[in-house]
């Protein structure tokens, strides 16, 4: 998918997590999917990127589009100009009632300008990259809908070797159980890409501040609590021979980057 597609299809849905967005109940689960798109925009060109997203939700908020997304900006573990934003759906038909960017800025804007605000918008992106992730709710630790008191959000990245999803599986399978065990573990939210990379699992954990992680237990520990050292070490020699790559993200919510919507629908973890 080229960047004009990806753009013309995406951003008006765009993963995605301030306080300002209406709470949501703790007992709400989270969407089923959740297309996402992430951006890297060129060095110095952040102030340009933002504006031109803005623009795009004052047009969706003008001519009343109906996706709503939620809009994410690395902190920590990748490039700071990486902007990931999220359109959480739960059926395939719901993509069929986007509104596309161009259309979008075009009816809120007036051709002539909406062609101007997309044109110097795409200039300043130097990547974008779009997939769509599948809720694990059996693989999840007591799942919860975005809150909108979180912040941030502590995000685990893992491609799994082909022909290692059992034997992956299996491995988080036995850490959520050891996870649940512990009153203190925060919700975790795990998803399997369905579209974009083969074989890639994310593992969501969201919180308010850093110090909220001060009281998260350490996997190692839990592991050896559940099920005793020796079969902690084995369980963890089959997630090391099972990954094939692994990274750590924290984001940070942009809430004047995002449209979310309200209520239960507004989840995008």
């Amino acid at each position: 998918m080229n960047r004009f597609t990806a753009l013309a299809l995406s951003l008006p849905c765009v993963l995605g997590l301030s306080v300002a967005a209406p709470a949501q109940s703790p007992s709400a689960q989270p969407p089923e999917y959740l297309y996402l798109l992430t951006i890297t925009v060129k060095s110095g060109s952040i102030p340009a990127y933002e504006s031109f997203q803005k623009k795009i939700v004052a047009a969706a908020e003008k001519i009343g589009a109906p996706q709503h997304w939620r809009t994410w900006a690395v902190m920590i573990g990748g490039p700071g100009r990486t902007f990931n934003l999220a359109l959480p759906f739960n059926k395939w038909n719901e993509i069929d009632g986007w509104i596309p960017v161009p259309q979008m800025l075009n009816k809120a804007y007036g051709e002539a300008e909406g062609r101007r605000i997309l044109a110097a918008g795409t200039t300043v992106i130097e990547n974008s990259e779009t997939s769509v992730l599948r809720l694990l709710p059996g693989l999840s630790v007591r799942p919860e809908a975005f809150n909108a008191n979180s912040g941030y959000i502590h995000l685990f990245l893992t491609d799994v070797e082909p022909g290692m999803v059992p034997a992956w599986e299996s491995y988080i399978g036995k850490l959520k159980a050891a996870q649940e065990k512990s009153p203190q573990y925060p919700s975790v939210v795990r998803r399997v890409s369905v579209l974009g990379s083969s074989n890639t699992y994310a593992t969501a954990v969201g919180f308010s501040n850093f110090a909220d992680r001060d009281s998260w237990p350490v996997n190692d520990d839990v592991m050896r609590n559940a099920y005793g050292q020796t079969q902690a070490d084995s369980l963890d020699g089959a997630r090391l021979r099972a990954t094939r790559n692994a990274r750590q993200l924290v984001l940070m919510y942009r809430p004047d980057l995002s449209r979310p919507a309200v209520g239960p629908a507004a989840a995008s973890r």
